[in-house]
């Protein structure tokens, strides 16, 4: 079955999360990806000094269906190399800091009269043209700097970030779509161009709600679990975990009141909608906690499932991970890796109904420069000059 990228190759220079992220979900589009990474050590995420069999598990989650060049990009042979596959390259994507590129010699505007039809896509932390864009940028100074943390934890502590790397990989997703949107240009005019996404910028839609608020002169300030605009919502204590509860509508809060068998609530002016239950919240929520307390966390899910109340366990990573609709959704996927042994990879979330194959095998993550000798044939490079490159640094 054909996957809708089949035949395009991308020159992938990502480093962590974001822009391979978005070249895992190109590969699984059937674009052959190549990744060009430094001899020796690899790109970053690899960590073969700090990590088991020498190489770290995250990398090996975001690199399966991928080829593993290796190159010396700070030699200028290594560059000439890099310009050698270009020529029959659809698309390059790169996450270095503003200006490295350029100080390569590899910036958009050295290469695009050389190659007019290349697709040259860029994730910048502040944007490439910003007072900030010389600023380090991670997932974490992100929820910083777009004023997540300030809204994130218990009102009376210090604002908390997440773990979970939700702007890297929502940043990955959308240059996927710009990426897309620019072939899609280049099949009518025939020309390529540059597309960049910015973590800052990606960041202004995950917070629309917030923005809004602040634009109403209604500033949003910690609330912990709880949601202005729903009450009761809050994460309730069950007899073996937790379970988030969110009442949404009206019709939600009259449905819980009679599960909880306090139906006399509903007709009390303190609890007549969100805005005079929220005034008392804690009382509510100590109300809805003493019936949550005795009753087994998946047994109030099932309860509230079949209510039509939105809700969901507060589930461990463990259980997530063990979770077999991850492995039916084919969200992780069984792999090895030689110094690993048996591993799991990331699936895509994109699901095609004339493209998806649960049976196509799923390419291993490739070893450090696994690929450099065939990818490198292709363009010349035979394995005498292959040895010379090797024993000089270039590869």
């Amino acid at each position: 079955m054909d996957r809708p990228l089949e035949g395009l190759r991308v020159i992938d220079l990502g480093q962590i999360f974001a822009v391979p992220y978005c070249t895992l979900q190109l590969a699984y589009l059937g674009a052959e990806v190549i990744k060009i990474e430094p001899p020796g050590t690899g790109e970053h995420l690899r960590r073969p000094g700090a990590s088991p069999g020498g190489v770290n598990y995250a990398f090996l989650m975001l690199n399966p269906n991928k080829k593993s060049v290796s190159l010396n990009l700070k030699d200028p042979r290594g560059r000439e190399l890099l310009l050698k596959l270009l020529e029959g390259a659809d698309v390059i994507a790169e996450n270095y800091s503003a200006g490295v590129m350029e100080s390569l010699g590899l910036g958009y505007d050295a290469l695009r009269d050389r190659f007019p039809r290349l697709i040259y896509a860029s994730v910048k932390g502040y944007g490439s043209d910003g007072p900030w864009a010389r600023l380090g940028a991670m997932d974490s100074t992100l929820q910083a700097a777009c004023g997540l943390i300030s809204v994130t934890g218990q009102p009376d502590g210090p604002g908390t970030r997440t773990p979970a790397t939700f702007i890297d990989m929502g940043t990955g997703s959308h240059l996927v779509s710009a990426i897309l949107a620019a072939l899609i240009q280049r099949g009518r005019t025939g020309r390529g161009q540059r597309v960049e996404v910015s973590m800052y910028d990606m960041c202004v839609p995950a917070m629309t709600g917030l923005i809004a608020n602040e634009l109403e002169g209604k500033s949003y300030g910690r609330l912990g679990n709880r949601h202005r605009n729903a009450c009761p919502s809050n994460i309730y204590p069950a007899s073996d975990g937790e379970i988030l509860i969110f009442c949404l509508t009206e019709a939600h809060w009259r449905t819980l009141a009679r599960l909880m068998r306090r139906g006399d609530l509903i007709s009390l002016p303190g609890y007549k909608d969100h805005a005079s239950r929220y005034a008392i919240a804690d009382e509510v929520d100590e109300i809805v906690s003493a019936w949550t307390r005795p009753i087994r966390r998946d047994d109030i899910v099932e309860l509230l499932i079949e209510q039509g109340i939105p809700c969901a366990p507060v589930r461990s990573v463990g259980e997530v991970t063990a979770d077999p609709e991850l492995v039916r959704r084919r969200m992780l996927i069984d792999s090895e890796f030689s110094t690993r042994g048996k591993i799991k990879v990331m699936g895509t979330p994109l699901k095609l109904s004339a493209a998806d194959d649960p049976a196509r095998p799923v390419a291993p993550p490739p070893m450090l420069g696994e690929h450099t000798a065939q990818v490198l044939a292709a363009i010349g490079i035979d394995a005498a000059e292959l040895d010379s490159l090797h024993n000089e640094g270039v590869v």
